[in-house]
């Protein structure tokens, strides 16, 4: 189980950081490639097992970022489509997953990639072909539209882990409705507007003590990050 945030929180370094946390989610990787002087000063402080490399926007988004020294991509890259280039991505980011020890690699869908028959199968070529199984464990961060068992279920299928957000169910639902999920690792991944009182925490502590015997990585998004990942690893710690 290891507890962190999405990238770096403001005026916290890397020192400082993983003093306290134990997982970070890194997306320096997604806009394009790090020099070799980047990733050495990153493996010099992050421990094994303790990032999760964001993959490149070529494998899976069509709409490249902002930025002046972006990955390769073309009409033919993103949305987990097979070329030359997203192979190309894929073999960088594994590679600096490896010199890094990562923990992971981590697949954010776009939002507008829907669950439909043609991803499904598209999702299936991806995982077997371009990005196969290899040392470093997969992470598909679902789109918006995907319904939590089907995803959960088709990255099983897919020999993946989910991401899930345990605190985006529908109104009404308990926690306990997130409770009945196979899977022998999920990604727990929370991305809020507004910032986690004790409720909450105490949710997100009761879906991580209920899947204790999996593997599981937390990774918190919300505005105060920093002081809500250290906030649910000492709840989880006093548990």
């Amino acid at each position: 189980m290891h507890v962190g945030t999405v990238d770096l929180p403001t005026r916290v370094d890397r020192e400082k950081y993983f003093r306290e946390l134990r997982y970070l989610e890194l997306s320096a990787l997604f806009a394009g490639p790090l020099k070799p002087s980047a990733l050495a000063s990153w493996a010099a402080v992050a421990p094994a097992d303790a990032l999760g490399l964001v993959a490149p926007f070529p494998l899976t988004h069509r709409r490249p970022p902002k930025g002046n020294k972006l990955w390769k991509h073309d009409a033919s890259t993103g949305e987990f489509r097979d070329s030359t280039l997203a192979r190309e991505a894929f073999a960088a980011v594994n590679e600096a997953a490896a010199a890094l020890h990562a923990r992971c690699i981590v697949f954010r869908s776009p939002e507008s990639f829907s669950p439909s028959a043609a991803n499904r199968e598209r999702l299936q070529q991806f995982f077997s072909e371009v990005a196969p199984a290899g040392v470093v464990e997969r992470v598909w961060v679902p789109g918006g539209l995907w319904e939590l068992r089907a995803a959960v279920k088709l990255a099983t299928e897919l020999g993946v882990t989910c991401a899930i957000d345990p605190l985006s169910r529908a109104p009404g639902d308990p926690i306990e409705a997130t409770f009945d999920l196979e899977a022998a690792s999920l990604y727990i991944r929370v991305e809020r507007a507004g910032a986690l009182g004790p409720a909450r925490l105490d949710d997100l502590a009761d879906v991580i003590e209920h899947y204790g015997d999996r593997r599981l990585a937390i990774a918190l998004a919300t505005p105060n990050r920093w002081q809500d990942a250290r906030a649910l690893q000492k709840l989880l710690n006093d548990r």
